[in-house]
């Protein structure tokens, strides 16, 4: 009888022991939000979870690398529309009138004024930078001003490009040269500069005015070219904003995949919360019990003549 007694006394203890062990690890899994709380918890499933986590890592990479290549496409965005708006079929109109026999020297003068008007700020335009101080139409070479006051290019000849995911780069801006055609035959400085001459130079003769008119047919074909050329560069950034939307979107829904995958590996999604919960409040009646058999054992006879 004695032997029998201290077996069920050493298993009560046992009984507790283990509910205390028990309770203690709902409660370190509770505090800390997962089931697995080191990797012998479960191995493969600790290996799985940096897997997804490593994932995840270069999908927040990729995020950063593509809101960069928005705030820069944007940014160009708008300065293309600000020379959309400057460069116009107005001009070229303008342009044309100047050679009328209507106008006056006085009048040609006003209008070489305003043509330079319109190229100075063409040459703010091209000469931009980004919030860091970085020109934005100079390539690689981004510390370089692309334009000098002559209007010759400065800047790299290779357009800037972003890793924006996996296996996908994609240019994120236009050199200089690209946009204002710079040393081409329709380089849009050169055309107005030499627009801007030949309405300063007096017409003496027919063959001055014939060579006012020829000047300025020649700038306003290098205009429609540069026109049509910013059309297409236009046309290409919205291309490359819209492409980054639809990675933003997809990206959106692998990460939901992936943390939920993740949640479920570590133990921190809904569900297993919820039946950890429900183990909590299981393991606090089983703890309450057990330590409620071994204060009533403690308290028969038999075992206090045992002491």
């Amino acid at each position: 009888m004695r032997l029998s007694s201290h077996y069920m006394f050493q298993r009560s203890i046992t009984s507790m022991s283990d509910a205390m062990t028990n309770n203690n690890r709902i409660y370190n899994s509770l505090s800390a939000g997962q089931t697995l709380l080191k990797p012998s918890d479960d191995p493969a499933g600790a290996s799985q979870a940096i897997v997804y986590q490593n994932a995840l890592s270069t999908m927040d990479q990729y995020e950063t690398a593509r809101t960069y290549a928005q705030d820069a496409l944007g940014q160009q965005d708008t300065v293309l529309t600000s020379m959309s708006n400057i460069l116009t079929k107005n001009l070229m109109e303008k342009i044309i009138a100047g050679g009328n026999g209507v106008y006056s020297q006085a009048d040609r003068e006003v209008l070489a004024t305003e043509l330079e008007g319109i190229r100075k700020n063409l040459m703010d335009l091209g000469n931009t930078k980004n919030s860091n101080g970085r020109y934005i139409f100079s390539g690689y070479k981004t510390a370089t001003k692309p334009f000098e006051a002559d209007g010759l290019y400065r800047g790299g000849d290779t357009p800037l490009s972003q890793g924006v995911a996996d296996s996908t780069t994609m240019q994120v801006g236009h050199t200089g040269a690209e946009v204002f055609l710079s040393g081409s035959s329709d380089d849009v400085f050169a055309a107005l500069d030499k627009a801007i001459n030949a309405l300063k130079n007096p017409l003496e003769t027919d063959e001055d005015r014939e060579a006012l008119q020829k000047s300025l047919d020649e700038s306003n074909v290098s205009i429609k070219n540069a026109i049509d050329n910013l059309g297409k560069v236009q046309a290409d950034v919205g291309t490359s904003l819209q492409q980054l939307e639809r990675l933003n979107y997809t990206s959106a829904q692998e990460r939901i995949q992936l943390q939920t995958r993740l949640q479920q590996t570590v133990g921190s999604d809904p569900d297993t919360w919820t039946q950890l919960v429900g183990e909590s409040k299981m393991s606090d009646f089983a703890m309450t019990a057990s330590m409620t058999v071994f204060q009533a054992m403690q308290k028969m006879s038999i075992f206090a003549l045992m002491k």
